[in-house]
């Protein structure tokens, strides 16, 4: 299910994350909905990631079996919901950044959001994305 890399044969997992915006805003209702779909998605497809809705935006880390990864983000590209799905990474990851989540959910304020989107880019001086995403995963409403 995992790629194998050819250094000292090592698990490494495909990591990708986008943004989106909603062609509507979501209701609460609505954004419980769709994480619940995601969970039940992700599952069964060993993928795990969290998903991040504020004022009509998205934003999603995915991470899995590249494969798998890349099938659901092509189902989610054509997704009538959003729009403007724009790719911020395509990496690999020598362990799951979210495993204890299926997928999680959280929503933010507009100006939390903004500021979300400013972390999610790999540099090379960057901290790990867990590091960079605490903040928001602990001062958000969890879906």
């Amino acid at each position: 299910m995992w790629q194998i890399s050819g250094v000292l044969g090592a698990i490494m997992l495909y990591q990708l994350c986008y943004v989106s915006r909603a062609v509507t805003p979501l209701s609460y209702p609505e954004l419980r909905a769709l994480v619940a779909q995601a969970r039940a998605y992700n599952a069964a497809h060993g993928i795990t990631g969290i998903l991040f809705y504020g004022e009509g935006n998205f934003a999603q880390v995915l991470e899995g079996e590249q494969a798998e990864v890349e099938r659901l983000f092509d189902c989610i590209q054509h997704d009538a919901r959003h729009y403007d799905v724009t790719v911020i990474t395509r990496v690999t990851r020598p362990r799951r950044t979210y495993p204890q989540w299926g997928m999680a959910g959280h929503r933010l304020a507009e100006a939390q959001f903004a500021e979300l989107v400013k972390y999610l880019p790999e540099e090379a001086d960057a901290p790990p994305l867990e590091a960079r995403l605490e903040a928001f995963v602990s001062k958000s409403e969890q879906l």
